[in-house]
């Protein structure tokens, strides 16, 4: 499972984000609730244009326990302002910047 999080991660960073987003789904599938894959899984969908994907993906990780860290705000936003939606996207960075101030 951790070769499938390297080489999605690896893939989807580096020009091939299809065969990266497949090999993180895969990962995803072994180890439904690993936070290190979903996050990865969700910034890949992001770079692939799957917004609404990657959405998903980062609501399944708002469920996991200590699921509140700032990078999390973060990634929630990047993927908003792909979707389109603005407006939501600057409350999520707002949200990123309050945490990560706090923390």
């Amino acid at each position: 499972m951790q070769l499938l999080h390297v080489l999605g991660y690896l893939y989807g960073c580096h020009g091939q984000v299809k065969r990266g987003a497949a090999y993180l789904l895969i990962a995803a599938q072994l180890a439904p609730g690993n936070a290190g894959v979903l996050r990865t899984l969700a910034h890949v969908l992001t770079l692939d244009g799957e917004a609404d994907k990657a959405l998903a993906t980062i609501a399944r990780l708002e469920t996991l326990d200590g699921m509140d860290h700032p990078t999390l705000a973060l990634l929630k936003s990047r993927a908003l302002l792909a979707a389109g939606r603005t407006a939501e996207a600057r409350h999520a960075f707002r949200d990123f910047l309050v945490q990560r101030d706090d923390g």
